[in-house]
C-alpha cells in the first residue's frame, strides 16, 4: 500500500467566487505518491500529466477535477463536504490498487491534453449533419477531446465509407490515453 494515510484535510469554498456552489478541498500527505503517475495515468485516462513536475490532473465528469501532487491531492467542484470525502477516498483507493498491481500496467508518460482538435476534425467524415447533437464537426471534435462524448456519437464514422477514418481517429486519441469521461 502506498498511500495509508492522510495527513490532512482541508475543505472550503473557492476563494475568488465564495457564493459558487462547489467546494474544493486539499489532502496533505507524508507519503510522496508520485511514482503512481504514470499507472494512474494509464488506468484512469488522466487529462494531463506533467511528467516533470510530476503533476496528474484527472478530468471527472460534471465539472469536478483532481490533481494529483507527490505529497498534495486536490479536489475542485465537489458539491458538498460529503462528496469531498468521498472523493478523498475514491482516489486513495485507485492509487493504492493501481500502484500495487503496477507491474501488469503499462505505465502511460503522454496525456489527453496534448491531442489537438484541427487534428481530430481531419478525421472525421465532415458532413456537419448534426447526428451527433452538435451543430458542426468542429463543435463535435472538441467534445470529443474533452472526452464529453464517444466516437460512437457519430453516426458516420459507423459507416463503411468512413472506417478507415475511424480507425485512424481511434488509433489517434488512443496515443494519447483518451477516453470518454462516462468509460469504466
Amino acid at each position: 500500500m502506498l498511500l495509508d494515510r492522510i495527513d490532512n484535510f482541508d475543505i472550503f469554498r473557492p476563494k475568488m467566487d465564495s457564493s459558487k456552489e462547489v467546494l474544493h478541498a486539499i489532502a496533505t500527505l507524508e507519503t510522496d505518491i508520485s511514482p503512481s503517475f504514470p499507472y494512474v495515468n494509464a488506468e484512469l485516462g488522466g487529462w494531463d500529466y506533467d511528467q516533470a513536475n510530476q503533476v496528474l490532473l484527472l478530468k471527472l465528469s460534471n465539472g469536478k477535477w483532481i490533481t494529483l501532487h507527490p505529497h498534495k491531492i486536490a479536489i475542485r467542484g465537489a458539491r458538498d463536504i460529503e462528496e469531498c470525502h468521498v472523493l478523498l477516498g475514491w482516489i486513495k483507493r485507485q492509487i493504492n490498487e493501481i500502484y500495487d498491481h503496477r507491474n501488469h500496467i503499462t505505465p502511460r508518460y503522454v496525456s489527453q491534453a496534448g491531442l489537438k482538435i484541427m487534428e481530430i476534425l481531419k478525421l472525421l467524415p465532415m458532413t456537419n449533419c448534426k447526428l451527433c447533437g452538435y451543430a458542426t464537426c468542429m463543435a463535435y471534435a472538441a467534445a470529443l477531446r474533452e472526452g464529453e462524448i464517444s466516437l460512437n456519437d457519430c453516426p458516420p464514422l459507423g459507416e463503411e465509407k468512413f472506417q478507415e477514418k475511424r480507425e485512424k481517429l481511434r488509433a489517434y486519441l488512443e496515443s494519447y490515453g483518451w477516453r470518454a469521461l462516462d468509460d469504466e
